[in-house]
């Protein structure tokens, strides 16, 4: 009885704490696979098209256990300086859940033969809704809609620049400027939305032909909460297999494997650990990625940092 209770105190704060970073902005931890989810300034950098999807699960075996579904894509429209792209995130906890749709769109400025650079704005909307038929409801008069589904919709509006050449870029948005409060009938708070800041930049190495390492970091800020700041390590073998290890200062470390089926198809698996002392019970996190890309249709400048 005494360890039922323990798990269930620690899944209670887990849930606060995850509630109020699901509220921002979702933070991956292979974000060189998805950076357009950060920064809209991404969408048209690279040669083609190229469309990314990934699952995340954590405390696997719990009831209600987060789940989060990712999809993102974008390209260059025509000939122009012009980039399109789009994200959509489906997030669930327990008796919660956040949907999103978001569109990005970029221009590209040439700044020199070597350096080009990219200003985007994201637009879109976000539901946060709480379905009250999976809670165990006490005292009802304390809800407005006990016995339904409590709904609350939102706007988006971000932007983001993005600096790069072959082997190196730098980035900097904000995924959302708006600051929203969720609020139920009684005027009850149940989440809040902030601005979340990030900071991103990689090298690239070139080890030997065709064999690439690139350390890159990306460091958030927001109101109300600490700074952090996420470094990975990627390695990418001739375009074939990919791996990578990264670590979050007092949160998660982890790595990633993913390999090129064939060459338009990438598939990868990721696994994260919590540093503290919640990985005795939270199973860890665990990540399916794949990505379709196709190749360029016209002579275009592709930023080599990023894989997608």
């Amino acid at each position: 009885m005494m360890t039922f209770f323990k798990n269930v105190s620690i899944i209670l704060i887990f849930s606060l704490v995850f509630l109020g970073q699901a509220q921002s902005d979702v933070k991956l931890s292979n974000f060189v696979f998805a950076p357009l989810i950060y920064n809209p300034a991404y969408a048209g950098s690279s040669d083609g098209y190229s469309v990314t999807g990934f699952y995340t699960s954590q405390w696997v075996g719990f009831e209600g256990a987060p789940e989060t579904l990712i999809l993102s894509g974008h390209d260059r429209i025509g000939l122009t300086n012009l980039g399109a792209g789009f994200d959509i995130l489906s997030d669930k906890i327990g008796a919660s859940k956040e949907n999103r749709v978001v569109g990005n769109v970029a221009y590209h400025l040439r700044l020199s033969q070597d350096w080009l650079m990219s200003a985007g704005v994201k637009f879109g909307v976000n539901n946060y809704a709480i379905d009250y038929t999976l809670l165990s409801i006490e005292d009802q008069s304390e809800f407005g809609n006990p016995f339904g589904d409590l709904s609350r919709t939102s706007l988006i509006f971000g932007t983001g620049f993005f600096l790069h050449r072959e082997n190196f870029f730098v980035g900097l948005s904000v995924p959302n400027f708006l600051t929203t409060s969720y609020i139920d009938d009684f005027r009850n708070t149940l989440a809040n939305t902030t601005p979340n800041f990030y900071l991103s930049s990689g090298y690239r190495f070139e080890l030997e032909r065709e064999v690439y390492l690139q350390p890159t970091i990306m460091a958030r800020f927001a109101s109300g909460a600490p700074y952090s700041a996420l470094v990975s390590f990627n390695l990418d073998w001739k375009d074939k297999l990919f791996a990578s290890a990264n670590y979050e200062h007092n949160v998660t470390a982890g790595a990633f494997i993913g390999v090129r089926v064939i060459d338009q198809i990438m598939i990868g698996y990721s696994y994260d650990t919590s540093v503290t002392t919640f990985s005795r019970y939270n199973g860890g996190i665990h990540s399916l990625m794949i990505n379709f890309r196709a190749k360029e249709r016209f002579r275009r400048d592709r930023c080599g940092c990023f894989t997608y």
